[in-house]
């Protein structure tokens, strides 16, 4: 099955539901595929192909699965930029990607691509505000729907190219195809049916992470309508929640905190629009989990995946959180059970499958598992090995099958739902003249429940505080990458094949802790 066939049927026999609705403005289905339709066209007159990459620097907006669903419909592979990304790191990912076209969202991101090398190379550079300068405007693709040349897609066409960053210090293309997504789709409907739960869903995940490109498409497959937000404003979100009727949201817990710390008197709003709050992306504390259920007064249900994974592939679900109320509060420490159709086992370094409760690295075999990594065969083959996608996460099982998180194998920070890699930070730190040596950690943080800690060696002579470190590495990462706090020792604790021991360098901070994860 295509993943647009699947919109294509709610525009033919819903036409005048809302399809989208973004800053007040609303599309219908009919409206939705009409014009996507139209500006699958264009890209063709473009002279894009089957397998083409156009990528894609935007907030969410009206014009983001506008693109999306063009691209299916002419076979064009979608790589959506992270909008937070330094020039540098923007520049690698077009230049990996052989992208032939960029579609940049609004004037800040128009500027910020301007900064980045490898705009020069693109051929065909639109922006969705109107021509400026070298850049047209995307309206101008909207040619004539009854110009499209029918794509006969298959399953296995990539649909998606999602970088995900890499412990090597470059970031990797997932790709992910329509086998994967529809698979998602119905692996998530099976047991979490959207279309039974609410009419609209909310999403102010940036659509340049799996979770909200996933989301989006779910909903608008079951025919809801999907409230898009460029921003995460707390009380706009809370202002979206009531005015709707019956509406789902996707949150990261980071999200729920704020909502919860950031809106006056936010138990005195009438939340009873809203019938499901689903997270994940990173773990939650127990206290501000138990509030928010309080609050909410709606279903929970938390998602476990990864980008390699498509979707979620793990779901505690709403009666597990009502079980965890009832006094079961263990479970709200687990990241749930398999859904249909996803296999798990905890195995250990040799590979040997692990008894439950005993910790090793979650192995997860799907349908849903991604087509590989662009143009790294030999990395896709270490993480995916006999149809077992290798997470990097270290966890149990109980006897009832849930998965509990204790660690990570790899060494990536979840700071607020964004992955952080502290290779990458290390390499940016390993460039300023006083670093002789550099280890960046996690360390547990109230709001975004980790953050980047780099524990710095400076080379002798040399003087630098955090403050300095910050704005030199603003210039070169992502503002979530960069960390704020810094510590300065006379040496990093190394085994004696070099190795730094970050387990040594982690354990006053989390010593306090159940789980070394915010």
């Amino acid at each position: 099955m295509l993943i647009h066939q699947m919109i294509e049927y709610n525009a033919q026999n819903y036409p005048a539901l809302n399809a989208l609705r973004f800053a007040g403005a609303t599309i219908t289905y009919e409206q939705f595929n009409t014009r996507a339709t139209a500006l699958a066209a264009g890209l063709q007159e473009l002279g894009l192909k089957p397998g083409s990459r156009l990528a894609l620097l935007a907030k969410n907006s009206l014009e983001y699965p506008l693109l999306l669903l063009a691209c299916l419909k002419a076979g064009i592979t979608l790589v959506p930029l992270n909008y937070r990304l330094a020039p540098m790191e923007l520049s690698y990912i077009l230049s990996d990607s052989k992208s032939e076209m960029l579609v940049v969202g609004d004037e800040e991101l128009l500027n910020a691509a301007a900064q980045s090398e490898a705009v020069a190379g693109i051929a065909h550079r639109f922006y969705c505000g109107g021509a400026q300068g070298d850049w047209r405007g995307l309206a101008e693709l909207e040619i004539d729907a009854a110009n499209l040349s029918p794509h006969h897609g298959s399953e296995q066409d990539t649909v998606l190219q999602l970088y995900t960053s890499g412990t090597t210090g470059y970031p990797k293309g997932v790709m992910i195809g329509h086998r994967q997504l529809s698979d998602g789709y119905i692996m998530t409907n099976q047991i979490t049916p959207r279309a039974q739960v609410a009419d609209s869903g909310i999403i102010p995940l940036p659509m340049f992470h799996v979770a909200g490109m996933a989301a989006t498409l779910y909903w608008l497959c079951n025919g809801m309508t999907v409230e898009l937000m460029a921003d995460f404003i707390p009380q706009q979100v809370v202002d979206a929640i009531i005015s709707n009727d019956r509406c789902d949201i996707v949150l990261v817990p980071a999200m729920i905190q704020a909502i919860l710390a950031f809106v006056p008197n936010i138990q005195d709003y009438d939340f009873s629009p809203l019938k499901r709050i689903t997270y994940g992306a990173s773990p939650i504390s127990l206290e501000t989990l138990q509030t928010a259920l309080k609050i909410f007064k709606c279903d929970f249900v938390q998602g476990f995946g990864m980008t390699e994974l498509s979707c979620m592939v793990l779901c505690l679900q709403p009666s597990d959180h009502e079980r965890a109320l009832a006094g079961e509060s263990n479970l709200l420490r687990s990241c749930g059970r398999p859904l249909p159709g996803a296999e798990l086992k905890i195995v250990d370094e040799q590979g040997n499958t692990l008894a439950p409760g005993e910790t090793g690295e979650l192995l997860v075999r799907s349908s849903t598992t991604m087509q590989g990594y662009w143009q790294l065969p030999e990395k896709t083959a270490e993480t995916i090995v006999d149809g077992w996608l290798h997470t990097g996460d270290a966890g149990y099982l109980d006897e009832d099958g849930f998965f509990y998180i204790r660690d990570r194998v790899k060494d990536m920070i979840v700071s607020g739902g964004e992955n952080i890699y502290p290779v990458e930070v290390e390499n940016a730190l390993f460039s300023h003249p006083a670093i002789q040596d550099v280890a960046v950690i996690g360390v547990p943080d109230i709001k975004f429940g980790e953050a980047a800690l780099a524990v710095c060696v400076l080379k002798a002579g040399e003087t630098v505080d955090g403050n300095a470190l910050v704005e030199f590495c603003k210039t070169r990462l992502a503002g979530y990458k960069t960390p704020r706090q810094y510590s300065f020792v006379q040496e990093l604790p190394r085994n004696p094949s070099g190795k730094v021991l970050k387990r040594i360098l982690r354990e006053p901070y989390w010593e306090n802790t159940e789980r070394q994860v915010g």
